[in-house]
């Protein structure tokens, strides 16, 4: 097993700099920072074996991690560069160690899209400090002759990188994002700016246009870029979605949109396709931005890129939303739309020692690129968040092994190579809900019953499976509380694996990757880890087995998927403790009405609506692009008639 880089291979200067950095109670200001880097005189000559750039032109380093603070080496080889980005919330400061870096700043427009403002050279030894809304990018000369290296310090560790899109069109920013709307327009507040939050707002704009209804909406999203939400933020284009282009259409009247949007830019693009993830939110972003484009004189939007905090009932206004230390934002309606949760550590109460080499959340780091291909991991969890990272590990490019692990070791199942019809499961479905009081066993009982029917058949299992996605919300419905809960806690996970596949070709490289060795998948838990500078050591105990065994690993990544439940969420914790939210009780979600209103206490709520996974409690099918445009419209609908209600 390769050892990765680590401190053993630094200069005694640079290891004096992460001394004075990671020390307790050190003072890691922006000013103490730089100080420390800039007295510490270092060059490139004390990294020397770290500098190193992949296939993708550019390589990170973890140097150092701590609570505290994070060290990263970054290299780009000519050419390449950075994305626009931000670190608020965070210290930031970099040094030049060689070659020259390219600055670029940026300011983000209305319509969250930014254009360059300045441009700056940073010669080799300066060092810089950003503030927290700056957004800049950094490149290395196409013309230079050495990579670019430079050494990145953030305090506290780099949790969540606001990643922007650069305007690259002749796009004019919209009027209705900067049309002041009258004072007594009905204001709708959208908490939220996924795919969920976008296609409300889409919809919401296309139907005050046509009905000439006064509308200004609120759009409150922290993240950069918009439309993308945690799904489609990823960088990485080998990130596919799960579901073809033929059912990925963001609006529900119009199943061609995105093959015809697809069409112009890639006509080797068919129906049964899988488009990268950022692709993906590409498309939505520009649905979005087209939507803004057409709307009428009467109606305004407003996006304000910032955290929403507690809800709570206000005066002039319905609601009124905590945004910190920036103005509180009134509003006569209110939609939830805030999407996944991050991931829960697994290791949290076995953790001992630095997390140097552990990753918690794999979707807040800018890349995992600081992961060499010839260093181990270990995956916790073999979900579609596990395939995600092996693909940004090198899948079959690897020369380390990879070992993933899960409590019951399952890996997501593969579509079909070519689309297939479903099944109709009416003429056993029907009589099954019939019967009444239907049981986890029965109906698990019938669904095997299908499958094998479908398989002798000379169908494929898939078929049936397929057939059953309209009535999942029907026969969720069905299942008492009990036996809800004895669905999540005994049969979700084999669901989940069949429900949510892989595209094809990628379940074909994960395979390839199986078959060479470089791809193990194990059932067990983790008893303890440890963490060093080196790597991490965990102590692993096989699903089924009394005895433990303790491996080493260069780095751990937390793969566990989305958190379920609404815990995390400032804005849906205030309102479930003010009574107007309603949890479920088996706690993935709080109640709904089947037009998207709120449901607690019985009432049905006439200005707080939900979409996405928090309505999993009612209709458990709620986090896919096909129900959730579906939704999309329903909520919109609703939330207009609520505005038309009170200009009565």
């Amino acid at each position: 097993m390769t050892s990765p880089p680590d401190a053993l291979r630094l200069s005694p200067s640079m290891r004096g700099v992460l001394d004075q950095l990671t020390a307790p109670n050190s003072t890691l200001s922006p000013t103490q920072i730089a100080a420390t880097l800039q007295g510490a005189t270092l060059s490139i000559k004390d990294v020397t074996g770290l500098v190193a750039a992949d296939s993708n032109h550019h390589a990170t380093h973890r140097i150092a991690h701590t609570d505290d603070v994070e060290v990263l080496l970054m290299t780009w080889l000519p050419g390449h560069g950075s994305d626009p980005k931000e670190t608020t919330g965070f210290v930031s400061v970099y040094q030049v160690l060689q070659g020259t870096a390219q600055e670029a700043r940026y300011v983000q427009g209305a319509d969250s899209l930014v254009d360059p403002i300045s441009t700056h050279q940073r010669l080799q030894g300066e060092v810089e400090t950003h503030a927290p809304d700056v957004i800049h990018a950094l490149h290395n000369d196409h013309q230079a002759t050495e990579p670019l290296v430079i050494l990145q310090v953030y305090a506290p560790p780099l949790r969540d990188l606001h990643r922007f899109t650069q305007r690259t069109e002749k796009r004019p920013i919209a009027q209705v994002l900067t049309r002041q709307p009258p004072p007594q327009t009905p204001v709708v507040a959208l908490i939220g700016g996924g795919y969920s939050g976008s296609m409300v707002a889409a919809h919401l704009v296309r139907k005050a246009t046509q009905s000439n209804t006064p509308l200004h909406l609120v759009l409150i999203d922290r993240q950069a870029s918009l439309s993308e939400g945690v799904a489609y933020r990823t960088a990485d284009r080998h990130h596919l979605l799960n579901v073809p282009i033929s059912r990925m259409s963001a609006w529900p009247d119009q199943p061609n949109d995105l093959l015809a949007w697809v069409s112009h830019r890639d006509a080797t693009l068919g129906p049964y396709s899988f488009l990268p993830r950022r692709t993906y939110g590409e498309y939505l972003r520009s649905t979005l931005l087209d939507t803004l484009q057409q709307a009428g004189p009467r109606v305004s939007v407003e996006l304000r890129r910032q955290d929403a905090g507690a809800v709570k009932r206000s005066g002039a206004r319905r609601w009124q939303i905590d945004c910190g230390s920036n103005r509180a934002i009134e509003a006569d309606a209110l939609l939830l739309a805030t999407g996944h949760q991050p991931p829960a550590d697994p290791l949290k109460r076995h953790w001992q020692g630095p997390k140097t080499r552990y990753i918690e959340n794999p979707w807040s780091l800018p890349t995992l690129d600081m992961i060499r291909s010839d260093e181990s991991v270990c995956i916790l969890g073999t979900g579609l968040t596990a395939i995600d990272m092996l693909q940004s590990l090198g899948g079959g490019t690897r020369s380390a092994p990879v070992l993933a692990l899960s409590r019951r070791g399952l890996m997501p199942a593969t579509h079909a190579p070519a689309q297939l019809a479903p099944i109709d499961p009416s003429p056993w479905l029907i009589p099954l809900l019939q019967r009444g009081a239907l049981t986890t066993r029965a109906l698990t009982r019938h669904i095997r019953a299908a499958v094998r029917a479908a398989e002798t058949a000379g169908h494929n299992w898939r078929q049936a499976l397929d057939g059953l996605r309209p009535h999942l919300s029907t026969l969720w419905q069905a299942l008492s509380t009990p036996e809800r809960r004895r669905f999540l806690r005994h049969l979700r996970a084999f669901w989940d694996v069949k429900r949510h596949r892989l595209a094809p070709n990628l379940g074909s490289e994960v395979v390839k990757t199986m078959h060479r060795g470089l791809l193990r998948v194990v059932a067990g838990r983790v008893i303890s880890a440890h963490g060093e500078a080196k790597g991490v050591t965990l102590t692993i105990r096989r699903r089924g087995q009394r005895t433990d065994e303790t491996m080493h690993f260069d780095w751990v990544i937390n793969c566990t998927g989305p958190t379920a439940g609404t815990g995390l969420s400032a804005s849906v914790t205030s309102l479930i403790q003010a009574g107007y939210l309603e949890e479920d009780p088996c706690g993935i979600g709080v109640h709904s009405a089947p037009n998207g209103m709120a449901l607690a206490n019985g009432r049905t709520s006439s200005d707080l609506a939900i979409i996405g996974p928090l309505r999993k409690a009612d209709l458990w099918e709620s986090i896919a692009v096909p129900e959730l445009r579906v939704q999309a419209e329903q909520t919109a609908d609703a939330l207009l008639a609520t505005l038309s209600s009170l200009s009565q």
